[in-house]
Formats: C-alpha cells, structure tokens, sequence
C-alpha cells in the first residue's frame, strides 16, 4: 500500500452512469481511531452514567458537539475512557467480585454478532445519547463498576458483584441498551432478547439508536442493509418494507438541498450519502462551497460521514488532504470492476472470522467468505492511488495522524495500473467526527442475508461512531 506523508498545521480553535447497473473492493493511524481496545463510561456522583466502546465514542460538553455545528460546546455528556483495574482512588482497593454475568451481544436483528460492545453493571442513573450530533469523548471506568468489552463472536463474560435493583447497559456507538437486573451470586446467563442492541429509539423502554440519514438511492441501496442490521421491516428478496425504517430517507431527487442545511444535519449522528445520491442534481459532481462547508462543521462536531465511489465528490472535496483518487479529473470509474483484496485491518478481520458458516455464505451468487483474510469485493466504481498521513496538534502540542486508516485493500482492475495493491475501505478523523469511503457499493443487487462488502460496511461504520480516548485534536487547517 502506498502512503505519503502530509502535514496540514494546527488550528487552536453531474449525472452519474453505470453506479450498480448492469455492470458486473498496512492500515492509516487515524489519531485515536476505533479499535483501539479501551473500555470506556463516565461517572457520576450517582454512580456510572454512560459508556464508549472499544474505540472510541461518548459526548464532550466541552467541546464542540451542540447539534448545530457552531462549535460552541452547549450539548451532550461527556464520556470518558480508562482503566481496567483500580478503583479510581490509586490504592488498588478493589471488592472482591461474587458473580459473573454472561451472555452475547447481537445486532437488533438477533443474527449478527457485535465485537467490542461495551457491557457493564451500574447501580447509578445512565445517561441518555444526546439526540442530535456531539463530541464523543471517553472517560475513565474504574474496576468500582463491572465491564467487559464482547469478543468478536459477541460473547461477553463480566465479573460483578450480586445486588437488586441493577442495571445491565449496554453499548456500541450510539447504540444504547439499559435492562433492570437483579445479580445472583455465582453465575448469570442474560438472555438475547436482554443484551442485542436495540432496534429503535425508545427511551422509554431503555433503549437508544443513531439518528441516522440515509440518501434513498438506487441501485446502491444502502437502507436494504440497514434494513437487514434490524432497522426495518424486510419483505421478500431482502428489501425494506417502506414505512417500517428507523431512520430517515433522503429523496436523491433533492440536488443535495439537505446538505444545505446544517442545522436540519445536525440532528443526525451518521449520514449516508452512498453512490450517486445526488445524481439528478445538475451541477454534479461540483459541489458548492457552502456544502462543503456544512460537511466540514457537521463531522467536525463529532458527525458520521459515509460516502462510496460514485459520491466520491463527497469525501474528495471537503476532505481534499486524505486521498488520491485515481484519474482525480474523472475518478468515477467506468466500467466497474471486481476486485480479490485483503482484509487488513486485524479487529475487522477477527471478527469476519468468527462469524458463523450461515454468514459467511448467503448464496444466490454473492462471494463468501471462506478465503479470509482474502476477500472479493463487485460493483467498484473507483480508485484510491494513495492515502495521506494527515498531522494536527493535540492540546499538549504532540503530533497526531489524523489520516486514514485502512481496512481493505486490492488491486483496481480498471485502473492504469492493475496490479498495484490500493486502499478500497479507508476511514479518517476530522475534529471530534470521522468520515469513511469504499471504493465498492454495498448492495445494488437485492438479496437476503448480508454480503462480504455489506458486512465490512457495516462494521466500518459502527467503529467510526464510538469515542475518542483523548480529547480529539483539533481539525485540519487548509
């Protein structure tokens, strides 16, 4: 894989063809990107409030992350990361533990497994997610309060102390789940229905998912798989049910008037804008500086930005400084190829490796996933030459990368050079947000069950959304 080094200096303070038609996918250090393996939660003088996950993720009063993108702080908790032992007073008194709880974390659909879900107990309030766009910052999370991270087959054992009245929580990203629990000394086993992640927002019931926008393209039809992750109805062959989605359709018939609003964008905490999603707009695929202006507040805020080939526009010109798109005057690649790429990135590729068979081999003619870490990756419709190193300084005036990292790459079969291996899947930091691109579509072709590049998505974009175990650097400059 190619990289270059890039140094960007500190801050204080067209109508698409061919996307999904009949046409037959080293790693980036992204600062303190997700994966990194700390468990997070805040506390309270009432005892825990609310938790990061194996990344990072969690709200930041202090920092930006208001909902309306002006930076100035006036929204959401704060959350915070740390350690595993100790009992946050420095003298390493810790209860000893007399029970266990144990159990799986799924998807709201109940098939597919969540890695590096945060699970703890708590006697204390929990803190709701903010429901508009925030700075997700960790904070400690002393040995005082029960947690484990899932395991990449989402199985979760957590040494805890017995008691009534209990709280089971838990949480990936945005995703929040609290039960009332009472722990038996020795063993307790929680049911599914218990530990999944929620498939709705219901406060009411304990339960809190991302607000999420989706652009209602087509073929590339990214609400299908968010269907198929729990967050809709699916009717035959695997597509949303329409009316049943918890999450909001963007008409691609807007010309990216939505994007023109940064105050109607920051009530979500992850937008979708997959390939072509403004294919009617007639300037295409020159996007107007205010957009790419709101772009920029809305992840700097702590958004979510997800993008894929044809919409390349919509990484490449808020996020010039991170990639090099191959033929960066006409990057939207016809005809789309197929790719035999590698999964790189050692978290993403441990977890594909412990999902069952039935998940690895939907059948109907997708690729499977039986030759990991190589992967089969259709419908790519661009190329990535190079990913930048991308350095700000922190608060204490150290150097962070906030460039992409990598988690698939492979060669581009429609590209000058088809053998050269290339980045395909990337994710970088931008302020308190992140934003991620794939070369390849996710599903233009309906089908039940979840495909390889599904899958990968998916993944990707749940380990964006957890928190930062350091204050997040300030965003790029120029």
């Amino acid at each position: 894989m190619q990289r270059t080094r890039l140094w960007i200096g500190a801050a204080l303070g067209l109508a698409l063809a061919g996307c999904g038609g009949a046409d037959p996918e080293g790693s980036g250090s992204e600062g303190a990107g997700p994966g990194s393996g700390v468990i997070s939660v805040s506390a309270s003088s009432g005892g825990a409030t609310l938790t990061g996950s194996s990344g990072t993720q969690g709200g930041d009063s202090d920092a930006s992350g208001d909902g309306d993108g002006d930076g100035d702080g006036d929204g959401g908790p704060k959350f915070d990361v740390g350690g595993q032992g100790g009992d946050g007073d420095g003298d390493g008194d810790c209860p000893a533990t007399d029970a266990t709880v144990t159990g799986t974390v799924f998807a709201p659909n109940f098939e597919l497994p969540i890695s590096g879900a945060l699970v703890y107990l708590t006697a204390g309030p929990v803190t709701p997610i903010p429901d508009e766009v925030y700075c997700a910052e960790c904070v400690a999370l002393d040995c005082t309060t029960p947690h484990a991270l899932t395991e990449p087959d989402g199985s979760f054992s957590v040494p805890a102390y017995s008691g009534q009245d209990l709280k089971l929580v838990v949480q990936k990203g945005q995703f929040l789940r609290v039960v009332e629990l009472d722990v038996s000394p020795g063993m307790n086993q929680i049911p599914v229905t218990e530990s999944n992640l929620p498939g709705e927002w219901n406060p009411g019931a304990g339960m809190w998912i991302p607000r999420i926008a989706v652009y209602q393209t087509s073929p590339d039809a990214v609400y299908n798989v968010l269907a198929k992750f729990g967050l809709g109805l699916l009717g035959p062959g695997g597509t949303l049910v329409p009316g049943t989605e918890q999450f909001t359709l963007i008409s691609d018939a807007d010309q990216g008037a939505f994007m023109d609003d940064l105050v109607g964008m920051s009530q979500y905490h992850i937008i979708f804008v997959p390939c072509a999603a403004t294919k009617a707009w007639f300037g295409a695929p020159d996007i107007p500086q205010q957009r790419v202006d709101n772009i920029r507040a809305y992840v700097e805020s702590g958004g979510k930005w997800y993008a894929t080939d044809h919409s390349n526009e919509y990484i490449e010109d808020p996020f010039p400084g991170y990639q090099e798109f191959h033929s960066p005057g006409m990057p939207d690649i016809q005809p789309a190829y197929t790719s035999i790429g590698s999964v790189i990135d050692t978290e993403l590729l441990a977890w594909l490796l412990a999902l069952p068979d039935e998940l690895k081999d939907i059948g109907q003619g997708n690729p499977t996933l039986f030759q990991l870490p190589s992967i089969t990756t259709e419908l790519n419709y661009s190329g990535i030459d190079a990913v930048n190193d991308v350095w700000v300084q922190d608060e204490m005036g150290e150097d962070v990368n906030v460039g992409h990292r990598v988690w698939v790459e492979g060669p581009c079969g429609s590209c000058g050079d088809p053998a050269q291996t290339r980045p395909m899947a990337v994710s970088g930091q931008y302020g308190c947000g992140r934003m991620m691109y794939s070369t390849f579509e996710t599903s233009s072709i309906a089908h039940t069950g979840l495909s390889p590049q599904e899958l990968v998505l998916l993944y990707m974009i749940l380990e964006i959304t957890t928190c930062f175990d350091e204050p997040p650097p300030p965003a790029p400059q120029g």
